[in-house]
């Protein structure tokens, strides 16, 4: 997206941008750099502050010293008068999430600014806090009238991350919550996943190409699977893991948000309305797991208990496999195949699409693939699309070999910088589209659907798999797959 877009769409009033909890890891690992990229690009808006609130005592001049540290690996000297002009973006204000007073003080400092720009400003609340932060503090913006609606075209707006809850109860008491004290439209949940570029493209890609529509339903497609594997173990999320479990971070939002752009139907105009109507419809057909032995595969790698504050005697589990259906003609009898895992043999991150095979195809039935095309889009360890295609090999034999045809957006595109996902989240938010942020109605779908499984798994097995490995046996689930 050029700059010459994003120009156009910005606001000609001040933009304020309050990051709670802008000390913390989320910040200092994706949000700072996500905004020195935009800033750099010149794709945010003219008259912009960031105001960080946290508990740490900081000056000003103390907390822009903070925030080069947390950068020093990306500015250059080259760069030197463009970062300080960066820094001179920031300000700080100390405060604790609980305490109404410190909202009160930051509500007022925030108006000294507004009086500074002689204007009220469009305002954005990033809670980058932990979620059990979430109610105090939406209460606490709430009741301090800081969020009040001063320019009517710009209703301030609250950033959250997920998890939205930790199961289908307390999501949605959150969104009731929620619900009690903005406007839908104020209300951007983050899911990084959907900001992606690889998931962005998925819409784009089949709505754009006539070539699939008619094989993309139960009559072209056999199956689907979506995987999320990673190498790495806790890396000091000990407590937080072993509390929440891989299905919760990471199967209830990114996993059934992929399954989401790949089953939804056509919205037939790219708008948030729309896009977001078509994806909470397809999660709300989700169909109930019904046999866990047969449909569900959960399982923990061996020394998971050996880290540091996990319980010796912890179930939680460090992978899942989850057979899932839709109740829609469209895609009756197609499996969604959810998987992901920790300390995995390789790190990945797609969805492969498996297209039925021809019955007459001109292909040696004893290769085991039997001409079967896939068509996978590949978010980690790159963004590429590829298609296998099956042709002929050269030379006077009639065998047949697999030829992929593949794009890549890191060899492909002419970008010098491709946008990391919190990038368009930020982006996107102070533009005020909804597009790539989770509705209401997407998040209690996901969870009316996980939940069952939350609650009745722990009868089945937990199996243990070795570190480096594709995870647990699980042959009767892959059999009847």
């Amino acid at each position: 997206m050029s700059s010459v877009d994003a120009h156009d769409t910005q606001h000609t009033i001040p933009t304020f941008l309050i990051i709670f909890g802008i000390t913390g890891d989320l910040s200092r690992r994706k949000l700072l750099l996500a905004l020195w990229h935009l800033y750099r690009n010149g794709l945010l808006p003219p008259q912009f502050r960031i105001i960080g609130f946290s508990r740490r005592e900081f000056s000003n001049e103390a907390f822009a010293t903070f925030v080069r540290e947390a950068l020093a690996d990306i500015f250059t000297s080259a760069d030197a008068k463009l970062v300080q002009n960066f820094l001179n973006l920031f300000s700080y204000r100390q405060g604790h999430f609980d305490v109404k007073e410190r909202y009160v003080a930051l509500g007022e400092y925030i108006k000294s600014l507004e009086r500074a720009h002689h204007s009220p400003a469009n305002k954005l609340f990033y809670l980058a806090i932990s979620p059990s932060h979430y109610e105090i503090a939406l209460q606490n913006l709430h009741d301090s009238g800081i969020t009040k609606h001063e320019h009517p075209a710009y209703p301030a707006r609250i950033l959250i991350e997920k998890p939205f809850g930790k199961d289908i109860h307390t999501a949605r008491a959150l969104d009731e919550k929620l619900s009690a004290l903005f406007k839908e439209e104020q209300i951007y949940r983050i899911d990084h996943y959907l900001a992606k570029e690889m998931i962005q493209n998925i819409l784009h890609f089949r709505f754009s190409n006539f070539i699939f529509e008619s094989l993309w339903n139960t009559a072209g497609i056999e199956k689907v699977h979506i995987q999320l594997m990673e190498t790495l173990g806790m890396e000091g999320r000990g407590k937080f893991y072993s509390d929440t479990g891989a299905l919760r971070d990471v199967g209830q939002n990114h996993l059934l948000q992929m399954l989401a752009m790949i089953a939804m139907d056509n919205p037939e105009k790219s708008d948030a309305l729309h896009i977001r109507a078509k994806r909470a419809h397809i999660l709300s057909k989700l169909r109930p797991v019904e046999n866990l032995s047969r449909d569900v595969v959960r399982g923990q790698y061996e020394g998971f208990v050996l880290g540091d504050d996990i319980e010796s005697d912890a179930q939680t589990e460090t992978y899942f496999k989850i057979r899932a259906f839709l109740d829609t003609p469209a895609w009756e009898g197609v499996p969604f195949i959810l998987e992901s895992g920790k300390r995995m043999r390789q790190k990945i991150a797609h969805i492969v699409v498996y297209f039925k095979r021809s019955q007459h195809a001109l292909c040696a039935t004893t290769d085991s693939r039997n001409c079967q095309n896939t068509l996978t889009f590949t978010l980690q360890p790159q963004e590429e699309i590829s298609i296998q295609f099956w042709a002929k090999k050269p030379g006077l034999s009639n065998e047949v070999e697999p030829r992929t045809l593949r794009f890549s957006y890191r060899e492909d595109t002419p970008l010098s910088h491709l946008p990391d996902a919190y990038e368009r989240v930020l982006y996107d938010c102070l533009n005020g589209d909804q597009t790539l942020f989770a509705g209401t109605d997407e998040v209690l779908s996901a969870w009316r659907f996980i939940t069952p499984i939350i609650e009745a798994w722990h009868a089945e097995p937990l199996h243990t798999y070795g570190q480096g490995t594709d995870g647990p046996e699980s042959e009767s689930f892959d059999a009847y797959a």
